[in-house]
């Protein structure tokens, strides 16, 4: 049978006050379409506002949308919904006496799933999205047919926004891996993903060796190493007397592994850190602008 506001006033399953109102227990999270990804920050985020709640603080209404098997599925509040169920697992005095039901005020969303999706995107006010869960809501509406500049048009973004992070939504993992590890920056690798494709991971592990052998932590686009050319290594290596080495050895950490890293011949210096191509060894070299120790 179709479920409408209508049958869930019938039922009880909402009620009217000043506006509608729905039982925390009829309000359902629909698996899958939260672009939101799980971790320690949206933990902590939603514990900050279930401590909110316990302490009496007020919160906007849910957006829904009616579920046809009854209730509803949230559209925007997925954490609201989650700190209201923490709240209540702590007794916070959430229940209507007179009934002693949990009555959540909602505000019904009209729209299909592309719809529903853009509003994820572009309702997140109170915590934002990280670059790559909007990635995958563009991802997401590239698939419902719709155009870079259709997507931009809805979230008040340019197209070549857009068409960075689509190329970041679709990069292989190990690039989102270090975007979701804070090693390089949402911009830069969707930059480099487009640019490289497939080999877009190795490009960034080689830029995060230079970047550290200059002390720094994480690549931006600022902060990438320059491109340098392989003439440019070449000249280094015969003014720096240096030959490049590749199979196992321990590195700067004392465990055994396979790489690149240069030696001087004439003191017998090499490098501690490996590498994962010579280019990389050749780079970090050139950056420290020293021969290291013995």
């Amino acid at each position: 049978m179709t479920n409408s506001i209508r049958k869930m006033l019938e039922s009880k399953e909402a009620k009217r006050a000043d506006a509608v109102q729905v039982r925390y227990e009829s309000i359902h999270i629909e698996p899958g379409f939260n672009l939101r990804q799980s971790g320690e920050e949206l933990d902590e985020s939603i514990e900050a506002l279930t401590q909110h709640i316990v302490g009496g603080g007020k919160f906007p209404p849910l957006e829904v949308r009616i579920r046809a098997e009854g209730g509803v599925w949230v559209v925007d509040g997925h954490r609201r919904h989650a700190a209201i169920g923490r709240a209540l697992e702590r007794g916070a005095p959430l229940r209507n006496p007179k009934d002693q039901q949990v009555w959540i005020h909602v505000v019904y969303f009209e729209g299909n799933d592309a719809d529903r999706t853009a509003r994820i995107i572009t309702s997140a006010a109170n915590k934002p999205l990280t670059q790559i869960e909007v990635a995958e809501g563009y991802k997401r509406l590239r698939g419902f047919g719709w155009s870079a500049a259709d997507i931009a048009a809805k979230v008040s973004k340019t197209a070549e926004h857009v068409q960075q992070l689509l190329a970041l939504g679709n990069a292989n993992s190990d690039v989102r891996s270090l975007v979701v590890a804070g090693k390089v920056s949402a911009s830069h690798a969707a930059k480099t993903a487009r640019k490289h494709g497939e080999q877009a991971g190795a490009v960034l592990q080689e830029e995060l060796q230079a970047a550290n052998a200059r002390g720094k932590s994480r690549i931006t686009a600022s902060t990438a190493a320059p491109k340098v050319s392989d003439s440019t290594r070449l000249d280094y290596l015969i003014s720096a007397a240096a030959v490049v080495h590749q199979g196992s050895k321990p590195d700067a950490t004392g465990t055994t592994a396979n790489g690149y890293w240069l030696e001087w011949p004439a003191t017998g210096a090499q490098q501690p850190e490996l590498h994962s191509t010579s280019r990389a060894a050749i780079d970090a070299a050139m950056q420290a602008n020293a021969q290291p120790a013995v």
